[in-house]
């Protein structure tokens, strides 16, 4: 699109984990779920977005981040120093611990969350986008608030980007733990998520209409604030 194509959306994961610690196994903290899913997933994502003869009206960004693990420090620092404008910038989609359905809450098969999920249209754009592949998109109780701040989409928030992370399960066996490896994830069921996601990316990239933070969520009054101020 002729003027659409000069927004964009941002499509991150986080590709570090916490590294080693010697005594346990071979000390290698692999980070399968958190966040190897994720990071995989953009690759994914891209590759079938690359090969879609069809184009969107906006652009996409796909993009991997360090440092996630010691306080966002990549997505920070792109948020001080973005490869696209960030007042062109229109929503962001992190996806962080897709793999495993083994949540500690009990197994989540066809169905992932969304952080912040009412802190703008995001999360019902991929609930809808949800509705059309047969995944459940939901608004954990508690952990979808909670875990806002925790993962790479709140540096973006803080530029006033509409950005959110996706994820099957918030907490699982292992979790930060040595034993997060390969053959813990459900391949099938990320393939499914991510399908729900590129949908989600594409209805946004196709829209004329950019994702808007909630008036009427308190929890979301200071990006709203920052992205009308750079109006």
């Amino acid at each position: 699109d002729p003027v659409l194509k000069d927004t964009y959306i941002l499509v991150t994961a986080h590709y570090d984990h916490v590294g080693m610690k010697p005594g346990e196994g071979d000390g290698i903290f692999n980070g399968a779920n958190d966040d190897g899913s994720g990071t995989v997933s953009v690759i994914e994502l891209a590759k079938a977005f690359a090969a879609n003869k069809e184009r969107p009206k906006r652009s996409i960004v796909f993009m991997t981040v360090f440092g996630e693990e010691h306080g966002l420090v990549g997505s920070r620092y792109y948020g001080a120093n973005p490869l696209v404008p960030i007042e062109k910038t229109v929503a962001g989609i992190n996806i962080e611990q897709v793999g495993r359905t083994d949540d500690s809450e009990g197994p989540q098969q066809r169905a992932f969350a969304v952080t912040g999920y009412d802190f703008s249209d995001v999360g019902d754009i991929l609930k809808k986008a949800g509705d059309q592949t047969g995944i459940k998109v939901w608004k954990h109780p508690v952990n979808s608030d909670k875990y806002f701040a925790h993962s790479d989409n709140q540096a973006l928030a803080d530029q006033g980007i509409p950005a959110h992370t996706v994820s099957v399960a918030y907490a699982f066996p292992d979790y930060h733990g040595a034993g997060d490896h390969w053959d813990k994830i459900d391949y099938e069921n990320m393939a499914a998520v991510d399908r729900t996601v590129a949908l989600a990316i594409w209805n946004i990239a196709n829209s004329s209409e950019a994702p808007k933070w909630s008036k009427s969520n308190p929890k979301a009054a200071k990006y709203l604030g920052v992205q009308e101020g750079r109006r």
